[in-house]
């Protein structure tokens, strides 16, 4: 599955069967919950298919609260099938001036079991 990035959406390219899991960019479109329901479903079909290292990177340049809580979403999905034996890594990336960005990842961080790094992104 992958999808160009929008003003409002970001760059999603996710490709399981290859360990590709990347979401980029601005994540705040009104109708943002229609971008993530396919790509939760995507991720719930393809999982299974999952050989070696999944790296799931993560980088929004901005993320409203409703984008935040889908990522969380899409997270604990990806916890469950870690739980059940999957090998899945977070990246998540942050400018490094955007302390709310990084925020955000600290606290998703502290509430799964993925491994998760953060890493700052200067301009």
């Amino acid at each position: 599955m992958q999808l160009e990035q929008t003003k409002n959406t970001p760059f999603v390219n996710i490709d399981i069967e290859n360990n590709i899991f990347e979401i980029k960019g601005p994540s705040y479109s009104e109708d943002i919950v229609e971008l993530y329901i396919p790509l939760t479903e995507h991720i719930e079909k393809s999982i299974h298919s999952l050989n070696g290292t999944l790296e799931c990177e993560l980088y929004f340049d901005v993320l409203n609260s409703i984008s935040h809580k889908k990522i969380f979403q899409i997270l604990i999905l990806l916890n469950n099938f870690y739980q059940d034996g999957k090998d899945i890594k977070v990246k998540w990336y942050y400018d490094a001036d955007d302390e709310d960005i990084l925020e955000m990842g600290e606290d998703l961080m502290e509430l799964i079991d993925i491994p998760f790094e953060i890493f700052p992104v200067e301009d």
